[in-house]
C-alpha cells in the first residue's frame, strides 16, 4: 500500500511546483527585412568590354543593425543579420532585433569589408566610412611623390588612401514603434521592406601606353576625390581631401586585340577604381599621376589633368574614364657588349600589402 501513497504524492509536489510559460517572451520583438541593390555599375553590370578583368565581388556575409535615439543619434539596441536570402525582388537579409516602444532612427551597413573602416559606429549622426593612409613602405616607392612638397595651403602633407570597397547602408528616419504582443514587422513609411544601396561608386578608367613592353608594374594616384562618407545621409565628406591609390592592368592593343604588342604598338592600360565621390568644390585640378617601373629598373612618372573627363557623358551615364591620351613610356639605356632586352608585355608583378587597422 506504500507504493501508491507514494506517486500520488509524487504527483502532488509536481503539480504545485510547475508552471505554464511560453517558450519565449514575444513582446516588443521586431521582425525585419532588409535587401540590398547590387546592380553596380563597373562591378556586376554595365562593363566597358566584358573580356576584360573586373573588381571581385560577393554578397555581404553580414549585416549590423542599429536602432538609436534620434536626437542624440546613440544606438539604443543592435543585431546581426546573418540569415541570408533571395527571392524575385533580389537578396535580401532578415531577423528579429528587440525594442522598446518610442521613436528610433534605424541605420544598416555591412559588417564585413575588407578595406572600408567605420568611424564612431555607435551613434548614427557621426558614423563615418573611410580608408587607411597607404603604407610609408608603399609611398616610398611612389616616384612622382617622393620629392613632393607639403602642400603651400595649408601646409599639411598629402593624405594618399586606399580605395574603398563596396559598402551597403540602409538608413530610415522617424521610425515609431509601437508597443505589441507579437511579432510584427518593421517597414518604411510607405509599407515597404528596407532596402540598401552602395555609398560607393566603381569608375572604369583606361588610357593607351605606348612602350608597356617595358613596364613591369603601374599605380595611379587621383587627386580630388573625397577620403570619407557619412553613413546616415550617404554623402560623401566634402572636407575630405584625398589622394586614392590604386593599381593599373595591362589589356590588349587597340587595333588587334592581342595582349602583346610590337615596339610601335600601343596597349590599353585600364582598372576600376572605388571611390566615395569626387570633391565638388576643390580648387585645384583632378589630376591622375601614372607611376611606372620598367623592366630596366629606372621609374617614369606622368600626370594628366582629367578634370573635364569626369564631365563627360561616358563619365556621368556610364562612370568610364575613357582618357584621350597617349603615355610613351621612354627605351632602355643602350647596353655596352651588345647585349640587349627582350622586352614583352604581360601580366604585371602583383603587390601586396598589410592594410593597418
Amino acid at each position: 500500500m506504500k507504493q501508491p501513497v507514494y506517486i500520488l504524492w509524487c504527483l502532488a509536489i509536481l503539480l504545485t511546483s510547475c508552471e505554464r510559460r511560453p517558450l519565449e517572451d514575444i513582446s516588443n520583438t521586431h521582425y525585419i527585412r532588409i535587401y540590398i541593390d547590387e546592380n553596380i555599375k563597373n562591378v556586376t553590370t554595365g562593363f566597358y568590354n566584358e573580356d576584360y578583368s573586373r573588381p571581385d565581388y560577393e554578397s555581404p556575409y553580414v549585416l549590423r543593425l542599429t536602432l538609436s535615439d534620434p536626437h542624440t543619434g546613440e544606438v539604443k539596441t543592435e543585431r546581426y543579420l546573418r540569415d541570408m536570402r533571395h527571392d524575385a525582388n533580389g537578396t535580401y537579409y532578415e531577423g528579429y532585433i528587440i525594442a522598446a516602444p518610442g521613436e528610433y532612427t534605424m541605420m544598416a551597413y555591412n559588417f564585413d569589408t575588407r578595406v572600408t573602416r567605420i568611424d564612431n559606429p555607435n551613434n548614427h549622426r557621426s558614423a563615418k566610412a573611410y580608408t587607411n593612409n597607404i603604407p610609408s613602405h608603399i609611398k616610398t616607392k611612389l616616384f612622382s611623390r617622393i620629392n613632393q612638397k607639403a602642400s603651400e595651403s595649408n601646409n599639411e602633407e598629402e593624405k594618399i588612401v586606399f580605395d574603398p570597397d563596396h559598402l551597403f547602408v540602409a538608413s530610415c528616419g522617424d521610425l515609431i514603434i509601437a508597443h505589441t504582443d507579437y511579432v510584427d514587422t518593421l517597414k518604411t513609411r510607405d509599407g515597404k521592406f528596407f532596402r540598401a544601396s552602395s555609398i560607393v561608386k566603381s569608375y572604369y578608367l583606361q588610357i593607351r601606353i605606348k612602350g608597356m613592353q617595358y613596364v613591369s608594374s603601374a599605380v595611379s594616384l587621383l587627386t580630388g576625390m573625397s577620403g570619407s562618407a557619412w553613413l546616415f545621409n550617404r554623402e560623401a565628406d566634402n572636407k575630405d581631401n584625398a589622394t586614392i591609390y590604386f593599381e593599373m592592368i595591362p589589356g590588349e592593343t587597340p587595333s588587334t586585340g592581342l595582349s602583346k604588342a610590337s615596339d610601335q604598338e600601343e596597349v590599353i592600360l585600364y582598372t576600376t577604381f572605388n571611390t566615395f565621390g569626387k570633391l565638388p568644390d576643390v580648387s585645384s585640378s583632378l589630376d591622375i599621376t601614372f607611376d611606372f617601373m620598367t623592366i630596366y629598373g629606372m621609374p617614369y612618372s606622368e600626370s594628366i589633368d582629367i578634370t573635364d573627363v569626369f564631365e563627360t557623358e561616358a563619365a556621368k551615364e556610364h562612370q568610364w574614364l575613357l582618357i584621350d591620351r597617349v603615355i610613351e613610356i621612354p627605351e632602355p639605356p643602350p647596353t655596352q657588349g651588345g647585349g640587349g632586352l627582350s622586352p614583352s608585355v604581360g601580366k604585371f608583378d602583383e603587390i601586396h600589402t598589410e592594410i593597418i587597422i
